[in-house]
């Protein structure tokens, strides 16, 4: 502790996945041995990987939010606040109202953010799924889609849940398939890679079945810009593609808040040890999820294992002034390869997917479809 009077400010910015367990593992854990406080200017936890269901079904997005009070805590407080400066040197937060909050430590978990106008015609033009009014505009567009192409993949990298535009893809085939319209669909997959993913064993599986399905992958497609009127979009390596529908990843970037280029790089990503999770400028600075820049899927899955290990390292560092968990890169991504089929990747650092996990079927689909249930009963308190 700072001192015998004073117990240590744990704050946490970010109610997402990574900050809520980790304000619920301080919460519990800490007890007297910290305060805890968790700052996010939204009230609810949207579980955002069921919006992918949303495009192709009639339901409400009702179920996927939690009043962030029901799944957070007692111990914690709560502050709906927009950060708007973090100021690591000096130890404080500055909000949009006009407050500020001062911590001991700080966990940054404030995920991805949208930069529409990183690529020239995409706002307004190009579709995606990575928020609920973009996936409800998008399901609507689908509805009345009569033919043509249809081009999906990604704008811009890095971006969250890179797994998803292939899962998509893969459920549009399905999608055109039980309405009998496949023979006037022709489907793209714009991928900035030299493949379809970027683990070559996964890519390989895709690539078969985009192979068998008809769908035409466009390997290092880095996007340049939009034309609307042409109703083209181009890529920096000078290929063009026509499309009737657009269906691309946003472009992401961090914080934009973080302006100390100690702290995060030129696009916001926060620079962290890659297994302590501590930031490589200020030890008392821990970042979890799609904020950090870290060799690793941004995935809810890897926010759930690294928020373990961060608030582990920050009771240590309370307790004792030193660290002993280490994250080893874990990341779990159920793949939907269809409306009613899933395969799992199970990975990390060092090792690759597991080979079981290549195989679709309908046991990691009701896995996949089901896991919201227990994402706010159990994920989030840390428990599991």
């Amino acid at each position: 502790m700072n001192s015998v009077d004073k117990k240590p400010h744990v704050v946490i910015l970010g109610g997402g996945t990574g900050g809520v367990i980790v304000a619920n593992l301080l919460g519990r854990k800490a007890k007297k041995l910290a305060d805890v406080t968790l700052v996010s200017k939204q009230e609810n936890v949207f579980y955002e990987p069921d919006l992918i269901y949303r495009i192709f079904d009639k339901k409400s997005t009702k179920k996927q939010y939690r009043p962030l009070r029901k799944v957070v805590n007692k111990r914690v407080k709560i502050l709906n606040e927009e950060v708007i400066h973090l100021d690591p040197k000096g130890q404080k937060v500055q909000f949009k109202s006009g407050n500020d909050i001062s911590y001991d430590y700080l966990v940054i978990a404030t995920g991805a953010h949208y930069n529409y106008d990183n690529v020239p015609g995409y706002a307004g033009e190009a579709h995606h799924f990575y928020d609920e009014e973009a996936a409800l505009k998008l399901r609507d567009a689908l509805e009345s889609f009569e033919g043509g192409n249809i081009v999906t993949g990604v704008a811009d990298l890095p971006y969250k849940c890179p797994i998803a535009p292939i899962e998509v893809t893969f459920m549009l085939y399905h999608y055109f398939k039980r309405r009998k319209m496949l023979e006037q669909v022709n489907l793209h997959y714009l991928s900035p890679l030299g493949g379809a993913f970027s683990i070559e064993q996964a890519s390989e599986k895709f690539e078969k079945q985009f192979e068998k399905k008809g769908i035409e992958l466009h390997e290092f497609f880095n996007t340049e810009e939009i034309l609307p009127e042409k109703k083209v979009v181009s890529s920096l390596e000078g290929e063009e593609i026509n499309y009737d529908l657009l269906i691309l990843v946003p472009p992401h970037e961090g914080a934009t808040y973080i302006d100390d280029r100690e702290l995060a790089n030129e696009q916001g990503w926060v620079l962290v040890d890659t297994e302590r999770l501590q930031s490589l400028a200020y030890p008392n600075i821990f970042a979890v999820g799609d904020t950090t820049e870290l060799p690793i899927s941004k995935a809810g899955s890897t926010a759930h294992y690294q928020a373990k290990v961060a608030s582990k390292n920050i009771l240590r560092l309370i307790k004792e002034g030193q660290l002993n968990a280490k994250y080893n890169g874990h990341a779990q991504c159920f793949v939907m390869m269809g409306l009613t089929s899933a395969m799992v990747l199970d990975f990390t650092y060092t090792r690759p997917p597991l080979r079981i996990g290549y195989i679709p079927n309908r046991l990691f689909y009701y896995v996949k479809k089901f896991f919201a249930r227990f994402f706010f009963r159990g994920v989030l308190s840390g428990r599991i």
